[in-house]
């Protein structure tokens, strides 16, 4: 396995863990009190998963007239499976046929099955495509995730449902995280009644957090969908909103929708806790092909429990590589790491090859603020 790299607000020792994978982290003296504990919680989350026309139709197989992404995740699945929690979001609905792209999405409900054999546990859908099929959609798509035993955030069949489920609060290993996730909004739909979605509501949003901490969460997250598409560095209504959150007790704050990788940095809240903010994690996979649209990074955050409390948070620049691989025609997620150390492995094009590693140093001296750990 390659390496995530890690944030960290000033320079520190490096540490190694089993299989070579490395990190640094940052050293928290006021982060929540979570008591005595299991050592370690894993959280991993990935960005964008799209489903453009092209990304169904190479993973259809006219032989057996049936949909299979399982590809799409192998050579992550390793990453994603290590986590104890791991996290996408769905920008895609699963409203059935027939499937489109963009603008109206619609996917086989075969892409939750890949995400869910890759290792995913949880599939955020407060984003601005989740009404493109509008109620049915929606409510498919709540449906769908719900009969696959994956928890979820972000949309809700009504009222009730989001009141008896949401915050999403999770039990592992010893630790209570409460999972949020808004939207900035859903293009020009609006959901229809009694369904809901999660808007940027502050008034709102502060009665979310208060909830989560009612319920004595250890750790409190909000996973965002905002800021401009196709903009490399946050906006001011992004750093804004994050310091918003910081201020009202989330402890990490996690983005999507620019569809690139956007910087990362520490905040502060009022109680001068450390809150790492990653703006934004690009496409986890798409059809998109512009420069810095073809990829994204995953993030891991650690929760330990030592003698001095800390959260760890790292990543790992991942490629989205449309093309040949083993003789088989799909997208392909590939860590740049794995491939930079291992080419032989892939055997890309020179042309696939060029791409991943603009792809990989572009995302690089984006987060030039982080650490690199090789």
């Amino acid at each position: 396995m390659s390496c995530f790299y890690s944030v960290t607000s000033k320079a520190m020792k490096k540490y190694c863990l089993l299989f070579f994978v490395s990190f640094l982290f940052y050293s928290f003296d006021n982060i929540p009190d979570f008591g005595t504990k299991s050592d370690t919680l894993t959280l991993l989350f990935a960005g964008d998963i799209m489903g453009h026309a092209p990304q169904f139709k190479a993973a259809y197989n006219p032989k057996s007239n049936k949909f299979n992404y399982d590809l799409c995740f192998q050579s992550v699945k390793p990453y994603i499976q290590s986590a104890d929690i791991a996290i996408a979001n769905l920008e895609v609905p699963l409203a059935g046929l027939p499937y489109s792209g963009y603008p109206n999405f619609s996917s086989p409900d075969a892409l939750l099955d890949g995400l869910k054999n890759a290792g995913y546990d949880v599939i955020l859908t407060a984003n601005n495509h989740v009404l493109d099929r509008n109620r049915k959609g929606l409510e498919r798509t709540v449906n769908t995730i719900k009969n696959r035993n994956l928890l979820y955030a972000g949309s809700y069949l009504n009222k009730l449902q989001r009141d008896s489920i949401y915050p999403l609060i999770i039990d592992k290993k010893g630790f209570r995280i409460a999972i949020l996730n808004c939207t900035y909004g859903s293009n020009e739909n609006l959901p229809t009644f009694p369904n809901l979605v999660n808007y940027i509501d502050t008034i709102q949003i502060k009665e979310d957090i208060k909830k989560a901490t009612n319920t004595k969460a250890d750790l409190i997250i909000m996973t965002v969908h905002w800021g401009t598409e196709y903009q490399l560095i946050a906006n001011d209504v992004q750093k804004k909103m994050a310091q918003f959150f910081a201020n009202n007790g989330i402890h990490l704050i996690i983005g999507s929708h620019p569809h690139v990788v956007q910087n990362a940095e520490v905040i502060y809240g009022n109680d001068s806790m450390q809150v790492p903010v990653f703006y934004s994690l690009g496409n986890s996979i798409s059809n998109q092909r512009n420069p810095n649209t073809d990829g994204g990074i995953m993030v891991k955050a650690e929760i330990v429990i030592s003698s001095k409390k800390q959260i760890k948070t790292s990543y790992l620049p991942v490629y989205v590589h449309k093309g040949y691989l083993k003789g088989i025609f799909q997208y392909h997620l590939i860590p740049t790491s794995d491939y930079l150390s291992h080419p032989e492995i892939f055997k890309l094009n020179k042309t696939d090859s060029l791409s991943l590693i603009n792809f990989d140093n572009s995302t690089k001296k984006r987060l030039s603020n982080i650490d690199l750990i090789q």
